[in-house]
């Protein structure tokens, strides 16, 4: 892991050889994992996983699965043959997720090609400041990105703009904010709340 800070924000770069959504409600500890955290919302606290719990459909491990209200998704992140796309929310970039046995999510998209997507769903998720988090690319490269204190939801998107991030889509710091990365000694370092038992999707990077 790559690690760059500003005064308001912290990034991650995993040098990664994998890159997958994996779903289930057990946090993927694995020893070949660089970083992980929640990606997709959830919708409902439920004691068993399914897939159709977790918030619009998306692509884990080359399968397509239908989620739960897509309404709330105005972006869309997939991975395959080596690149990243970000795009705005659409069944098409999922199905070639799926053909080229890559992942998916769907979620709000912050900034696609330089340019702040507006999104009403976030402003009215978060009236509140919170520390928020994103899966980003800035100069090319794959990064994760997360606001050092709570701050209003338009003066992180203003951040990560200044900071030159090409691409942003949210991800969840809901109830469960739980992720973790491991070192460059290959100690894991935690972040956020502790894990819960209702989580149900994570975006690995492994090697």
């Amino acid at each position: 892991i790559v690690i760059e800070e500003t005064d308001s924000l912290i990034f991650f770069y995993p040098q990664f050889d994998t890159l997958d959504l994996v779903c289930g409600a057990e946090v993927p500890m694995r020893d070949s994992s660089l970083f992980c955290c929640c990606a997709a919302f959830t919708a409902h606290c439920l004691d068993t996983f399914a897939h159709d719990n977790i918030r619009c459909n998306h692509v884990s491990a080359g399968i397509l699965y239908a989620g739960s209200d897509e309404s709330v998704c105005t972006g869309v992140f997939t991975f395959y043959d080596g690149k990243a796309h970000f795009d705005f929310a659409n069944h098409a970039a999922l199905d070639s997720a799926a053909a080229h046995h890559g992942m998916g999510f769907q979620q709000i998209l912050i900034l696609r090609n330089d340019s702040v997507v507006s999104s009403d769903s976030l402003q009215n998720l978060f009236r509140k400041s919170f520390v928020f988090r994103s899966l980003a690319e800035k100069n090319g490269k794959l990064c994760l990105v997360q606001s050092k204190d709570t701050l209003p939801y338009p003066q992180y998107v203003n951040l990560l703009a200044k900071a030159k991030v090409s691409n942003a889509i949210y991800l969840d710091m809901g109830g469960w904010s739980h992720g973790y990365y491991r070192d460059n000694f290959g100690k894991l370092q935690y972040l956020g709340e502790e894990p819960n038992p209702y989580s149900t999707n994570w975006i690995l990077f492994g090697k």
